[in-house]
């Protein structure tokens, strides 16, 4: 299960996701490599500039919605790469890669632990020897800043051609037994008048795994550290006040 109901607000999704902040990390990632798959792919906020930029991606993602969208996209660029509605933790393609990337902390929306140990898993049976895997993930310590169970602002976007405004807030509690946290997200949108048009709510469920938790799992799953940065700089990884966990790992 996402860690959201995607089909909810699949239509929205690029007016609030806009970060460009990996963009240029995973570009130089991919060079050289002769396929590269990405999990949750979803509008294609990555997917589009890697495909521009000719790297052999495949994108996979299991809300059709989203994919839609990313499926307009390429064909109003003239773009275009092989799409698969699947679930990251169950997948099964006719190939496999050089590299797998599952970026935006994605990663994290694998609540479940038996389905996160599926996913990496699937993705080691994915890739060829010699294969690596990008997975970002949020740090404990810096995300749960935000984390205090109060409700929000969380961002204001303008609506295309002017009509009007999206405001986007939310609320999230941690457990820390279960190492989850849930909420919910708040759309609301207003028209040029600032009226209000409509409002939606969705459930929000994600896992902050620890450096210790994740390293322990990708070992179990057959995987080695190859590098863990803390930025998209490719600065060292700092428990306490790293953004990210962006961990590269190799196939054993």
């Amino acid at each position: 299960m996402p860690a959201m109901n995607y089909a909810r607000v699949a239509d929205l999704y690029d007016l609030y996701a806009q970060s460009e902040i990996d963009v240029p990390f995973f570009l130089q990632e991919a060079q050289g490599c002769h396929s590269v798959l990405e999990l949750t792919s979803g509008t294609g906020r990555l997917s589009v500039p890697l495909i521009q930029a000719h790297v052999p991606l495949t994108c996979l993602d299991s809300s059709p919605e989203m994919l839609v969208i990313l499926r307009r996209k390429l064909r109003e660029r003239g773009l275009a790469a092989p799409i698969y509605e699947m679930d990251a933790s169950s997948f099964a393609l006719p190939q496999q890669f050089e590299l797998i990337i599952i970026p935006f902390n994605a990663f994290a929306e694998f609540a479940d632990p038996s389905a996160q140990q599926r996913t990496l898993a699937t993705i080691h049976a994915h890739l060829a020897d010699g294969g690596r895997l990008i997975c970002t993930l949020h740090n404990p310590p810096v995300r749960l800043k935000t984390v205090d169970g109060e409700i929000h602002l969380r961002g204001k976007y303008a609506l295309p051609e002017g009509q009007g405004t999206l405001f986007l807030s939310s609320y999230e509690k941690f457990d820390a037994a279960t190492r989850l946290v849930a909420g919910a997200q708040f759309y609301e949108l207003y028209d040029r008048d600032g009226i209000l048009q409509s409002k939606r709510c969705v459930d929000l469920r994600f896992y902050l795994h620890s450096q210790e938790t994740f390293q322990s799992l990708a070992r179990a799953q057959g995987f080695r550290l190859l590098a863990l940065y803390g930025d998209y700089e490719r600065t060292a990884f700092q428990p306490e006040t790293s953004p990210f966990m962006i961990w590269m790992l190799g196939k054993q």
